[in-house]
């Protein structure tokens, strides 16, 4: 073997040397480089004919992916830049992105030798994972020490370039075309791509609809999957019917906001509004603070209640607390209070805990999902623009949940806590932003000791309690027929991960991998496995999959024709005449495009865009332009038409106002307003009325 150098005295054209090196994994970005876990760090030796007996088809590729080994070996190519763009698009469609390696060159300072590598070829410098005063956190380990690779070398007797070594092994799995897009070498936009976004901006028995709910088929998959909890808020703003647009949300695995559908209401009535009625609801915790301060004015008595509503305590030490607070602050006779205290089952932790919410506690999922669907729906949108644009919205979240999608399936995170496999098994099982939940619980866990322990015929009971802290005592019941765990704090039911007491038994115990029994289906990597079925790389999937795959293909050949076809203006001419007629008759066969719209446009029968609500006012608005009478402004003081009080003949005021009156006068007339209760004057409660109503089941599945 010899060692690889900048130049060398002679190469023979039809032979091939052998390296000690594997490509360049030479100048890495500090901040990126890690090593991967549990990888071994030795590098296998590659003989020059690495057998592929797949010939191109392992590890999930495409299926339009034909050329197997012994074809690439015997290509040639004009220039190394073709074979570059050769290997990109073979590597975008077999799962992985390509870069180069080490150019060799002969004494002439002439290169005669081209490597293409895969991106996760090669090792991370471990300098770069004991450093200790990091200040951000480890981005995610992509380099693995993959060979696969490619390499093209000079004919002696001719210019072009032909393929001296293929490697096509990967020792990780390949990504689904899915994905592929997310890759950092194929996140880029196109000369062609930039050319279609300037020229977007440049371009410029009939019966009326009463109610309207709208939700697709991949939003009813997610409900399945994840509708054990349900969020809606029926405050968003109104459209150009004034009817009030309410959006039902929940929680995914990745701890994102997912849509289940929306719905237009035209009658707010208390019976429009009963969802679920045997579901287990939720008030929202910021609002009844906000009610508590307006209703009782005492900031002693928020804070107490804020305490009392989120103690993570038993019931009967937080009658202790109410009790207690009732007596401090006097508000016992309230009946705001009263009626507060009469729904304590959807506020108050000691009362909801082991029912599962997912973490909601607030109406600000519902409050940011409003924000983002202000970006796409507007007020004036009718019932076709705002389906339209509400799906795009939708889809907006739907491409921000595949990016997390990737990023949990795309490398490993770093290793920080002491208890190393637990970590693994977490990184393993866990969605990324799950993951580092219950790393944080697992690095708690150090804190909590186990004081007493109890074998039972079945099952054994553990009695943890917190360093220095004697009074905060939980028991973890591990069951060894079902090798499940349950603890008296019940945050496993509630939120669906284990709580330190269980991650402090199990340590205990020197278990290294998580139980079954503690891995939530809906928080897991392959929380969707059962609804998506078999990758559309191997076989055809959903029809929406399908259809964004052949679009992504077929639009990398559209890229390639519109770059040639635009260099000269009789070759644009042609193309563009072929494109249209081919289009036109594309869209008549289909039933789509132009014909589809002559038709849906000639067709005026059906259900008609529903009445207008009318707000409540004087009515001006629906009189005539010209009948209206000007309104003119009276003095303040005098009341005469025609000038203001600044300006009033009669001068200033007999009697002085005082300032601090008029403020607290207006404060008193804010307070008549607002201190009413949810079931009071509508016109004033229903613009207020903000309310998590939330699904809860129990995991019988955990």
């Amino acid at each position: 073997m010899s060692s690889c150098s900048r130049t060398i005295p002679g190469l023979d054209a039809s032979g091939e040397e052998n390296f000690d090196g594997f490509g360049d994994t030479g100048d890495i970005d500090a901040t990126e480089s890690l090593l991967d876990i549990g990888m071994e760090t030795e590098e296998e030796e590659l003989g020059e004919e690495s057998p592929n007996e797949e010939d191109g088809e392992q590890n999930g590729s495409a299926e339009h992916v034909v050329f197997g080994r012994a074809q690439i070996l015997e290509m040639e190519f004009a220039n190394p830049d073709e074979a570059c763009r050769f290997y990109e698009q073979y590597s975008r469609a077999k799962g992985f992105a390509m870069r180069q390696g080490k150019k060799l060159k002969n004494r002439k300072g002439e290169i005669v030798r081209y490597t293409y590598l895969c991106n996760r070829e090669g090792f991370r410098d471990r300098k770069w994972l004991e450093m200790q005063d990091r200040k951000r956190e480890h981005k995610v380990v992509t380099r693995c020490g993959c060979q696969a690779e490619m390499r093209i070398k000079q004919k002696a007797e001719s210019n072009n370039w032909y393929v001296s070594r293929f490697v096509d092994e990967h020792n990780h799995d390949l990504l689904p075309a899915k994905f592929v897009s997310y890759l950092p070498a194929y996140r880029k936009i196109s000369d062609v791509d930039r050319a279609h976004m300037e020229s977007l901006r440049q371009v410029g028995a009939e019966q009326n609809m009463c109610d309207l709910f709208w939700s697709d088929g991949r939003s009813q998959d997610d409900y399945k999957l994840f509708g054990d909890v349900l969020a809606f808020d029926a405050t968003y703003g109104r459209n150009k019917y004034n009817l009030p647009v309410i959006v039902f949300s929940g929680v995914n695995h990745h701890n994102q906001t997912c849509v289940f559908g929306a719905a237009m209401v035209s009658s707010e009535t208390q019976a429009s509004y009963e969802v679920f009625p045997e579901a287990h609801h939720r008030l929202c915790a910021w609002h009844l603070l906000k009610n508590a301060t307006v209703n009782v004015c005492k900031p002693r008595f928020t804070t107490l209640l804020r305490n009392c509503m989120l103690a993570d305590v038993e019931v009967e030490k937080f009658e202790r607390q109410w009790e207690a607070m009732m007596d401090e602050c006097l508000v016992r006779e309230v009946e705001w209070v009263k009626d507060l205290y009469t729904k304590k089952m959807a506020w108050a932790t000691a009362y909801i805990r082991g029912c599962f919410y997912a973490g909601l506690r607030t109406t600000s999922r519902c409050e940011s999902l409003h924000a983002k669907m202000g970006r796409f729906v507007e007020r004036r949108y009718g019932i076709l623009d705002f389906v339209t644009n509400f799906q795009r919205c939708v889809e907006f979240l739907r491409d921000n949940e595949e990016e997390l999608d990737f990023r949990s399936l795309y490398g490993s995170p770093v290793l920080q806590t002491q208890f190393p496999e637990l970590e693994k098994s977490g990184a393993v099982n866990y969605t990324r932003e799950i993951f580092l939940r219950f790393r944080e619980a697992l690095k708690s866990s150090v804190r909590v000791t186990i004081v007493e322990c109890k074998k039972l015929e079945d099952r054994t009971v553990y009695v943890t309690q917190k360093y220095r802290r004697p009074q905060s005592r939980w028991t973890v019941a591990h069951h060894f027929g079902t090798d499940s765990f349950f603890c008296s704090c019940m945050r496993m039911e509630s939120f669906g991960l284990p709580c330190v007491h269980i991650l402090a038994v199990l340590v205990q115990l020197d278990i290294g991998y998580l139980p079954k029994s503690l891995v939530l289906q809906r928080w897991s990597k392959t929380a969707k496995v059962e609804i998506e079925g078999p990758s559309i790389m191997n076989e055809p999937g959903e029809a929406n999959e399908v259809y964004r795959s052949r679009m992504g293909a077929f639009l990398q050949h559209c890229k390639r024709l519109a770059r040639v076809a635009c260099m000269r203006e009789s070759d644009f001419k042609s193309c563009l005449d072929r494109i249209v007629e081919e289009t036109y008759v594309l869209e008549m066969k289909n039933g789509v495009g132009t014909a589809a719209q002559g038709t849906a446009a000639g067709g005026q029968d059906g259900v008609r865009d529903p009445v207008a609500v009318r707000t409540k006012g004087t009515g001006r608005a629906q009189e005539p332009f010209g009948c209206r009478g000007i309104k003119r402004r009276k003095c303040s003081n005098c009341g005469v038409v025609g000038h203001r009080r600044t300006r009033c003949p009669s001068g200033p005021c007999s009697q002085p106002v005082c300032t601090q009156d008029l403020a607290e006068g207006a404060l008193g007339r804010d307070d008549s307003q607002s201190h009413g209760t949810v079931s009071g004057n509508d016109k004033q409660s229903k613009s207020r009325r903000r309310t998590v109503h939330v699904t809860s089941t129990p995991l019988h599945d955990a």
